[in-house]
């Protein structure tokens, strides 16, 4: 199975998701021209992949899926893409779900945005996993169907999560 992870780059200032504002996300718009400037030195020095996603990345790759990342892109091929939600900029990681199912892709959402207002993605692709994802990975890698609200207790033995794939899910070059 083709497995697109999906950290979507907001084209509306720099978003930073899971790190920062309690898991969140935040938002820094550059409205002057020395705004703008420190806008794009963060997205520059900041553009760092989630910690989460290179955990899913890892889940997968291990299973024997391929693993494909996109920071947007909307032709990107696969069989199912998850896409790392913020609350910041929900509208456009609801949009790019949309279009990827359109595309015929299963489309999964994760975060904690998805995790604590799951409202506001799932009509917009097939689960939404809530709670930390890897135990739901875990059985999607295995070839469990989810669909709506899925559940995914916390992980037991953090020994047993194998080591980030940090290589899978490399800032693209449109983010350093």
């Amino acid at each position: 199975m083709r497995i697109v992870l999906a950290d979507l780059i907001s084209h509306d200032g720099f978003v930073s998701k899971d790190t920062v504002a309690g898991g969140y996300g935040s938002r820094f718009r550059g409205f002057s021209r020395v705004t703008r400037i420190v806008c794009a030195v963060k997205q520059r020095l900041n553009g760092m992949p989630s910690v989460q996603m290179a955990y899913i990345a890892a889940l997968c790759a291990d299973a024997g899926h391929e693993v494909t990342w996109t920071d947007g892109a909307a032709d990107v091929d696969g069989d199912i893409a998850i896409v790392l939600t913020s609350l910041v900029d929900y509208r456009r990681e609801a949009a790019w779900g949309r279009a990827q199912r359109e595309r015929g892709l299963k489309v999964g959402y994760v975060g904690l945005a998805a995790s604590k207002m799951p409202e506001l993605f799932e009509h917009h692709g097939d689960f939404v996993i809530m709670g930390e994802p890897e135990t739901a990975i875990r059985r999607l890698v295995a070839g469990e169907q989810l669909v709506g609200r899925v559940s995914s207790d916390p992980v037991a033995d953090l020994d047993s999560l194998p080591f980030p794939r940090w290589d899978l899910v490399a800032a693209p070059a449109s983010r350093t």
